[in-house]
């Protein structure tokens, strides 16, 4: 077995050159904004093409646009940080036994895996926290379009004026919207786009009673405002099911950190009592 000198010396040695790799100047593009700063330390890791292409697989376009990211310059950063975190995890894996126990190298699969997908949980993170945001902001998206329509606006401009006040991930998705409207595309396949891109079923519910209104001409501002009263709604149902699944949680952290801190606090207690009064009997007058 190396002595730990020399073990020590190669950890340092592989960190040195990860940190090196992680530092040297590559060039920026747009998928580094979104993509978290770990994914793109293991995107800069120097890999053959072929090992990148072997490890890192196909990516799923439909994710990296759920999640906001770009597909044509996302998706070659996220293949390369697949197979830039196995590697690291290889590494770590190896170094990790050699350190600890050589034993632990039979967990070595592990972290390559763990590191093979690392990248893939962030991505999907990402999304279900760009999702969460939309669905949180969508009602009051509804409210603004309600005061445009009844002011009497049109669609198209109410949505505008909404997102422009707006913001936020929800007023991106609509500018895209509207911008593929006025590039050419059917309404109809831009609102679709829309749900597509969210990935949201309160969106795709929203997409759908636009469309109806416009096809059966019902009041606009009707349907925005019962729309919205729909999603105020959910949104009290999901905070309920939250503080009813937190419930459990907390009376497990009671039962086993505050209950046995209890019960160790008065058993010191008697301890010290039992030891004082054990003191007196024996010491005697």
């Amino acid at each position: 077995m190396p002595s730990p000198p020399l073990l020590l010396a190669m950890a340092a040695l592989i960190s040195a050159a990860i940190g090196w790799t992680a530092t040297r100047g590559v060039r920026a593009h747009r998928a580094s904004d979104g993509l978290p700063r770990l994914v793109v330390l293991l995107a800069r890791i120097p890999l053959p093409a072929s090992l990148r292409a072997l490890i890192g697989g196909k990516v799923d376009g439909d994710g990296l646009v759920t999640a906001g990211l770009p597909v044509d310059v996302t998706a070659p950063v996220l293949v390369r940080a697949r197979a830039g975190g196995a590697v690291a995890g290889m590494a770590f894996g190896m170094v990790f036994a050699l350190l600890v126990a050589p034993l632990l190298l039979v967990l070595t699969p592990v972290w390559v895996v763990i590191g093979r997908l690392g990248p893939d949980r962030a991505v999907a993170r990402r999304a279900r926290a760009r999702r969460a945001a939309i669905v949180e902001a969508l009602p009051d998206l509804l409210d603004l379009m309600v005061i445009c329509v009844e002011a009497g606006m049109a669609l198209d401009p109410a949505l505008s004026l909404a997102a422009d006040r707006l913001g936020g991930a929800l007023g991106e998705e609509v500018r895209a919207t509207l911008s593929d409207q006025a590039l050419g595309t059917p309404r109809r396949q831009a609102y679709r786009g829309l749900a597509r891109r969210t990935a949201s079923e309160d969106v795709g519910r929203l997409v759908a009673s636009l469309l109806q209104a416009e096809e059966l001409g019902t009041p606009l501002a009707t349907a925005l405002a019962g729309q919205a009263e729909a999603l105020r709604a959910g949104r009290r149902q999901r905070a309920r099911d939250r503080a009813a699944r937190a419930a459990p949680r907390i009376q497990l952290v009671v039962a086993l950190v505050m209950v046995p801190g209890a019960m160790l606090l008065v058993l010191g207690v008697m301890v010290v009592e039992m030891a004082a009064q054990v003191g007196i009997a024996i010491g005697g007058p």
